[in-house]
């Protein structure tokens, strides 16, 4: 798992590439999230455009991610999941615990309003 931190200001996009699965993209996410919590910023969306698989350590991870983010005051959304992935987190309803966005600028207003 790969992740770049993109910074549009308030909002940092992490643009994620790869599985989010046990061992791999888990332990990535997390700390990249502690580290971005660390610094103050907690207005966070995960890029899940080019994800290819997300096991359950994986979503476990995202949630733990959100309340780690909800817990300084802050929000954590998903953003371009694909169709494949889209359809694994409506079947484990993670679309209504997560804002869950199809357009980038869409979701970085949505910190706004």
């Amino acid at each position: 798992m790969r992740i770049k931190v993109r910074d549009t200001g308030r909002v940092q996009i992490l643009d994620l590439d790869g599985e989010l699965k046990l061992g791999v993209g888990d332990t990535a996410l997390r700390d990249t999230v502690k580290g971005l919590i660390n610094t103050g910023h907690n207005n966070l969306v995960l890029n899940l455009r080019h994800v290819r698989w997300i096991d359950s350590s994986g979503m476990g991870e995202m949630v733990a991610c959100r309340k780690r983010v909800a817990e300084r005051g802050g929000e954590l959304k998903l953003l371009m999941p694909s169709e494949k992935i889209y359809s694994l987190l409506v079947l484990v309803r993670f679309h209504e615990y997560f804002q869950i966005h199809h357009d980038e600028s869409q979701a970085v207003v949505s910190f706004i309003v």
